[in-house]
């Protein structure tokens, strides 16, 4: 008894006996980006007959080396993608759109709440600094640490190059700024400090050199008096140890640093010290304006915590 295959059925042919696409150059100038891919062959052989250091083993690692990162992400998304991780679906989109209003809404309850607050909460001040820099183009450096986060949510700058946070060890804020404003010169530069990272920073010398090079800054300090971040970490890893047998923290304490804002005063800076909320939107918008006229100012807020 013959056994028939679905190759036997009329009108079914084997897959086996189909002809193979085959690779023809009119093909290849039908896909898509070809065009795109043709001109930076054409940049790179022009550049490397040009140059004589371009087709360099050096400079060949160079490139590898800068294209990298982008390379490795691009990579892992493709996968991430492929394998079904990342879901472009209307849903999803729907999802996305009804967590960022219920952030909206968690930022405006907490701005609210730190309103009425009876000291100055830091929220208060990220609030006031992002209605007061608003349509000013303006670029943030922060060097805060436990107000990091703050920052960034009530601050909201969301436009190209307008945030930089300080990467590495404390005290290069200051100097940080003086860089971005020396490349930004048009633009305002404000900088989001600590009190701590505030005392690492060389301030003589970097408002010495503010001055000098005519790059002036509006600087504003959260100031809680303390290095909170040291003593956050005592109480996590020594949360029976003897400071908190004892409540003292030491090291930790800055309730005796003069007023931080004093230090510009000898080089002719705008200072404000400020410790009401009432008094706080004010003084930033005087801050602000010394800085518009040329002068770096500095100003000292006491915040809550």
């Amino acid at each position: 008894m013959s056994v028939k295959t679905l190759a036997d059925a009329p009108g079914v042919s084997d897959p086996s006996e189909e002809p193979r696409p085959r690779f023809t150059f009119g093909a290849l100038r039908r896909a898509p980006h070809t065009g795109l891919i043709a001109v930076l062959i054409v940049v790179v052989v022009a550049t490397a007959l040009r140059t004589d250091s371009f087709a360099t083993t050096t400079n060949l690692i160079n490139v590898l080396r800068q294209v990298s990162v982008t390379a490795v992400i691009a990579a892992g998304l493709t996968l991430l993608m492929t394998a079904g991780g990342m879901d472009f679906s209307m849903g999803s989109n729907a999802a996305a759109a009804e967590r960022h209003a219920d952030e909206q809404a968690a930022i405006a309850a907490a701005e609210a709440k730190a309103a009425g607050a009876e000291g100055i909460d830091p929220v208060l001040v990220a609030a006031t600094l992002r209605g007061l820099l608003d349509g000013r183009d303006a670029i943030v450096v922060d060097e805060t640490i436990t107000h990091s986060r703050v920052v960034k949510r009530h601050v909201q700058t969301s436009d190209p190059d307008s945030y930089f946070y300080v990467q590495g060890g404390l005290g290069q804020g200051i100097a940080v700024a003086l860089g971005v404003k020396l490349a930004a010169r048009e633009r305002p530069v404000v900088l989001t400090i600590g009190d701590g990272a505030f005392a690492y920073n060389p301030v003589i010398p970097s408002y010495d050199a503010a001055k000098a090079y005519d790059l002036p800054l509006l600087i504003v300090v959260f100031n809680n008096r303390v290095y909170k971040s040291m003593n956050l970490n005592h109480r996590r890893f020594y949360p029976e140890g003897a400071a908190a047998e004892t409540g003292e923290w030491l090291g930790t304490d800055l309730h005796r640093l003069p007023r931080l804002a004093q230090f510009a005063e000898p080089f002719g800076m705008h200072t404000e010290t400020v410790d009401a909320p009432g008094a706080l939107a004010p003084a930033l918008e005087r801050a602000l304006k010394a800085v518009t006229e040329g002068t770096t100012a500095v100003v000292d807020v006491l915040v809550t915590r």
